[in-house]
């Protein structure tokens, strides 16, 4: 079934300026399929997606998202080039057991076979803990934005919130750079476990079809994980 607005085309390779386009337009990709949508298939039905963005120049921490940097100011964070290796599959695979909906099933589905390159220069963010790496996640980077693409932390490590932390991480990464826009990915429309990226100051989301419109932070506690 084609969902309302879904449009798809396959690429291995997207210059940076034009991956800006894309981004700007509302697509997404993942390994080579690009795509952009406005619903998903969630708990057995439609659900309309928010394509969101935050706006560097307006971008900064609340009071919860300083606390997060500094309960970890403990862990080295290396920005590198990335790669897919037994010690990334498995951190990957022990994350994924928390999810009960939209399981994902490789690191490959969202990378592709070639992720430093292609189609998008990627950087990892790679978290670690003395020499155990405890969380990973990846930044698209096109030539005036970036995008986050997919996160995976130690189970055992929830106190340390390291999903914000990474984002948190990128967001300062791409400032440094001189980047317009972080593209955190999509969220529902409805309460659900994505609404932490609807905590970021700056944020913008996409008018289908129309324009991006200035979208106020969420204060409250997101909903407990139960999907992607």
């Amino acid at each position: 079934m084609k969902l309302p607005l879904e449009d798809t085309f396959i690429s291995w390779s997207i210059a940076p300026s034009r991956m800006d386009e894309l981004w700007s337009a509302g697509w997404w990709y993942l390994g080579p399929i690009f795509f952009r949508r406005a619903f998903i298939e969630w708990g057995g039905r439609l659900a309309p997606l928010q394509h969101l963005r935050v706006d560097l120049a307006r971008s900064q921490f609340s009071e919860s998202q300083r606390k997060v940097l500094r309960r970890n100011r403990d862990l080295r964070v290396v920005f590198q080039t990335p790669v897919i290796d037994d010690e990334r599959r498995e951190l990957f695979d022990r994350h994924k057991e928390r999810f009960i909906e939209g399981i994902p099933r490789g690191l490959e589905d969202f990378l592709g076979p070639m992720p430093a390159t292609n189609p998008v220069p990627t950087r990892e963010v790679a978290v670690y803990d003395g020499e155990r790496l405890i969380a990973m996640s990846y930044l698209a980077v096109g030539h005036g934005s970036v995008a986050s693409l997919y996160c995976s932390f130690e189970p055992s490590e929830k106190r340390r919130s390291l999903g914000i932390f990474t984002l948190l991480c990128e967001l300062e990464w791409a400032k440094r750079q001189g980047c317009r826009y972080h593209y955190p990915g999509y969220a529902l429309l409805e309460p659900s476990p994505m609404d932490y990226k609807k905590t970021l100051e700056g944020l913008e989301v996409y008018d289908w079809g129309r324009a991006w419109k200035h979208f106020p932070r969420v204060t409250k506690r997101p909903a407990p994980l139960n999907a992607s």
